[in-house]
C-alpha cells in the first residue's frame, strides 16, 4: 500500500514520511504490544494491525468495540484513520484501542527515523496518553 502512495509521499517532509512503515507497539509499561503497519491513502495516514499483542490469538475480535469495529478481527483491523499532515505532524485522525474498544482523537509524529509517537485523547490533548512505537527493519 505504501508504494501506491509513493508519489504523494515525495511531496511530504522527511519527518512526515518517517511515520510510514512497520512498527512495534511499546506499551506504557515498556512491554511489547502488537505490530502495526502505517501507510498513506489519498494523502492521509492510516494504520493496520499486522500482529496482535502477546496473549491474544489471530482469531480474537474486538468485542468491546462499537459500530463498524464491533466483533471485527483485531488482526487486520485499521486502527489509525484519516490523519492529515499539519506542519511536521499528522493530526486530527482517529485511533481505536482494541483493548478497551474506545475511539480517540489523535496526533502522530516521528522522532528520527526509527521512533513514532502517538497521542490519543478524548476532548483535548491534555486528557490523553502518548505511546512510543519502534520501527521494525
Amino acid at each position: 500500500m505504501v508504494s501506491v502512495a509513493g508519489a504523494r509521499a515525495q511531496q511530504l517532509s522527511e519527518k512526515l514520511q518517517n511515520a510510514v512503515g512497520h512498527w512495534q507497539v511499546v506499551n506504557s509499561d515498556g512491554s511489547p504490544g502488537g505490530k502495526v503497519d502505517t501507510y498513506l491513502t489519498d494523502g492521509k495516514l492510516f494504520g493496520r494491525v499486522t500482529e496482535v499483542r502477546p496473549g491474544r490469538t489471530p482469531k480474537d475480535v474486538c468485542d468491546k468495540c462499537s459500530g463498524e469495529y464491533k466483533n471485527q478481527l483485531i488482526l487486520g483491523m485499521v486502527i489509525i484513520r484519516n490523519f492529515h499532515p499539519e506542519g511536521d505532524d499528522w493530526m486530527d485522525g482517529t485511533v481505536v484501542d482494541p483493548e478497551n474498544g474506545k475511539e480517540y482523537k489523535g496526533k502522530i509524529w516521528a522522532v528520527g527515523k526509527d521512533s513514532l509517537k502517538m497521542r490519543g485523547y478524548v476532548g483535548i490533548s491534555l486528557l490523553g496518553r502518548t505511546e512510543t512505537w519502534t520501527r521494525i527493519p
